[in-house]
């Protein structure tokens, strides 16, 4: 038997290896920093979008900054503006940072105005805040449960399901070192947070879709993918960086089926950026997402030029059948929102341009350049 998590009150997982592939930096002529990590390629999760409702909210507002303990990052406003300036949608944006991940959460969007991801969103904390978390929910009367293992299952505002789990190794928020110790380290802008950090994303996925997703990944983004099981439930678990992972849990005969998917979305960053465009490319699964009008990654210049590209197709490279539907934002750590980009500056000139902060006070709306949802 295996623990799936360092931390406490994780589901217990028979896993057996399905592919690891240790891939090492994309041969491309394009110079792009490599920063070694245990799971290579696959660097960090860095965010999940959902669609926060028509407005923000006072309820919004303190269930993510006062309850949960996240905080507050002035760089929303920043990337709000700009797409707007370029004819996006978007009416406002809030960014809540927990460790070096964040949540992005967007208001006013016509299409799926509330986004709820199909699974839970995992958050570690420390054993003296997961405590006071509690205390926090309960106070604020907020809908949560506590767990045999002494998890927190919580739902959000508006319906998206958290759980918090108390963290049992050192101290340490989540990103491309092994020990990223939050009393040295450099926050993100907004100040620490009450959380170590977002460790996995869960997914609900039909029933025989987990092995085609391992393959998804091993293939395309040459990640360490593994199957295994919960009691009958095959569970693909997708590795990244150190700590963190991407989870597909299949539907089992009886249950309901996977709800329809309603755009929300994760970010992750890759060691393998230029060659895992190129894979994507050539499978037909780039995708210019129509909220971003300005945008496009059409080639590989254009991936270069923004540090990202999208995809959402998950598809089975042994069949082409479509798997699974989930936008995912891959990006160099060449992307001006890279938390850990200081470390990139230090390496020359070239870089400390390339990787510059944003501002803290919303660009001019004429003249948009990009954004970092």
């Amino acid at each position: 038997a295996s623990s799936l998590y360092r931390a406490r009150g994780a589901y217990p997982m028979l896993l057996f290896r399905v592919a690891s592939a240790a891939a090492a930096p994309s041969s491309s002529t394009t110079t792009i920093p490599h920063l070694p990590v245990r799971y290579e390629p696959l660097i960090s999760l860095e965010h999940v979008n959902i669609n926060a409702g028509g407005t923000w909210t006072e309820q919004l507002s303190r269930f993510w900054f006062s309850v949960m303990g996240g905080a507050d990052d002035p760089r929303g406003a920043v990337v709000c503006s700009q797409v707007q300036a370029a004819g996006g949608p978007m009416q406002g944006l809030h960014w809540a940072n927990f460790g070096l991940q964040q949540f992005h959460l967007p208001v006013g969007e016509p299409e799926d105005s509330v986004q709820v991801v199909r699974g839970e969103v995992g958050l570690a904390y420390t054993t003296e805040e997961l405590a006071a978390l509690q205390r926090r929910l309960e106070d604020a009367s907020a809908t949560h449960a506590v767990g045999a293992d002494g998890s927190l299952r919580i739902t959000c505002p508006v319906g998206n399901r958290l759980r918090a789990v108390e963290w049992a190794g050192a101290e340490t928020w989540f990103g491309p070192k092994l020990l990223l110790d939050p009393r040295e380290e450099r926050p993100l802008p907004g100040g620490p947070s009450r959380g170590l950090g977002i460790q996995y994303v869960r997914f609900d996925v039909p029933e025989g879709a987990a092995a085609g997703i391992c393959r998804f990944y091993l293939r395309l983004f040459g990640a360490t993918a593994e199957m295994g099981r919960e009691g009958r439930r095959p569970v693909c678990v997708v590795r990244l960086g150190h700590h963190q992972s991407l989870q597909f849990a299949e539907a089992l005969p009886g249950e309901p089926p996977v709800r329809r998917y309603d755009g929300h979305h994760v970010a992750l960053y890759t060691n393998d950026f230029a060659a895992v465009y190129e894979r994507s490319r050539e499978a037909g699964l780039v995708w210019n997402n129509p909220r971003f009008p300005h945008l496009r990654y059409d080639s590989l210049a254009h991936a270069l030029r923004h540090s990202e590209f999208r995809l959402k197709d998950l598809t089975d490279p042994d069949t082409g059948e479509l798997l699974y539907t989930l936008e995912h934002e891959v990006r160099s750590v060449m992307h001006p929102g890279f938390s850990c980009r200081h470390w990139i500056a230090a390496e020359g000139e070239a870089a400390k341009e390339m990787v510059g902060d944003y501002p803290t006070a919303p660009a001019s709306p004429a003249s948009p350049d990009r954004e970092e949802l």
